[in-house]
């Protein structure tokens, strides 16, 4: 009975966090999209997700947001919105910060591994879908790891980023989410 009882727990834990271990290149994005990928998403995943109504899309274009997503003007936070065209067989992701930011389009994500005190940066210049795809991908890859702080700069301004579970889970699985739509995962 132990030996049953263990074995379900390594199993679960394993099915919590099956992509924890990929690291997906940030300088190869994918924004094709198949019919089984669409029909897993729109049948199981989607469910997940608010639809987020948007003046310019056409009524093809579907943009969705994680319904845990932390909403806080207050706080750094980028939201990642997974953008679907069905029609055209594509889906990207879009990122959206918050008021916190105030217009600025451009920052720098500092992070430091708190164990080995290494440090980094990754940058984002606004720019298209290879651009947010880049930048949302590199804070992914670290975002798999533990013990890793951010903070991100924008104007003058150096502020805490990704600081609760809550937005850093939302961040990571819309990402998982849309890697799985486009085949990358």
């Amino acid at each position: 009975m132990k030996r049953i009882l263990s074995l379900t727990l390594l199993l679960f834990t394993f099915a919590c966090q099956p992509y924890k271990d990929i690291v997906i290149d940030p300088f190869a994005p994918k924004f094709v999209t198949f019919d089984q990928t669409r029909m897993y998403f729109n049948n199981v995943r989607a469910t997940y997700y608010d639809i987020i109504p948007h003046k310019q899309s056409s009524e093809t274009t579907t943009i969705y947001r994680y319904d845990k997503s932390v909403i806080d003007s207050t706080k750094a936070i980028i939201q990642l919105h997974i953008v679907s065209i069905p029609t055209k067989d594509n889906a990207f992701i879009m990122l959206a910060p918050n008021q916190f930011f105030k217009g600025y389009q451009h920052f720098t994500v500092h992070w430091k591994n708190t164990d080995t005190n290494q440090i980094g940066e990754i940058r984002y210049k606004q720019g298209g879908m290879p651009d947010q795809f880049l930048f949302a991908t590199e804070v992914y890859n670290l975002l798999n790891k533990e013990d890793i702080e951010y903070e991100i700069t924008f104007g003058d301004s150096r502020t805490p980023f990704l600081t609760t579970i809550q937005e850093r889970n939302a961040f990571r699985l819309t990402l998982v989410d849309f890697y799985r739509l486009v085949t990358l995962l």
